[in-house]
């Protein structure tokens, strides 16, 4: 298959029309445009075995314009919950709002009656009150949380969930055919993957 050849002015044209849709982003309205200049720095982390959420009404701000957002403990997105593989949680959700709630922990391994899908796998939160989802941690990686109840994910209710490794990756060893003799045998030589 034959590769495309690149020239200078191929080059320099797509930079020119890439920095011209750049451009073009501060034509659009205020709504559809980023409301900050980046991701924030001070994303606030919740961690530990105990973890306090509260579900509530928060005003947030866009281009100039003030909205309402269904938050978790004030802010938008959620707070990122840091937990650690192995470890066991204890996350304590109380409703704050006047309608019921609920916090579905998306791609988790962990009891049905946890999930957090309200007529599914429990009758969801009801205003005031406050649900104990409890749940070992089996697993390792990036996921996240929301909503299960009446459009509140749209409207805010999300937030990120980092799951650390319990142990560092070792470096594994493979076995390797031995390419000197090309018998086709496996060898005894073994061989880091990172090498």
């Amino acid at each position: 298959m034959p590769m495309p050849s690149f020239d200078r002015r191929m080059l320099l044209r797509g930079a020119a029309v890439g920095g011209g849709l750049l451009g073009l982003q501060g034509l659009l309205p205020a709504w559809a445009q980023t409301g900050t200049a980046g991701l924030r720095t001070a994303l606030p982390t919740l961690s530990g075995p105990n973890i306090d959420l509260t579900v509530g009404h928060s005003p947030f701000t866009v281009g100039g314009r003030t909205g309402h957002a269904v938050t978790i403990n004030g802010v938008l997105p959620a707070p990122l919950l840091r937990l650690r593989e192995g470890q066991n949680v204890r996350l304590s959700v109380t409703n704050g709002l006047d309608e019921d709630t609920s916090i579905h922990w998306h791609g988790l391994l962990l009891p049905f009656q946890m999930d957090g899908v309200p007529g599914i796998s429990f009758p969801g939160i009801k205003p005031r009150e406050t649900f104990v989802y409890e749940f070992p941690i089996k697993q390792s990686g990036t996921f996240w949380y929301h909503s299960h109840s009446n459009l509140q994910e749209a409207m805010g209710h999300y937030g990120p969930i980092v799951i650390d490794r319990q142990a560092p990756i070792p470096s594994p060893t493979t076995a390797s055919m031995c390419w000197s003799c090309r018998t086709g045998a496996l060898c005894t030589h073994t061989k880091s993957w990172r090498s």
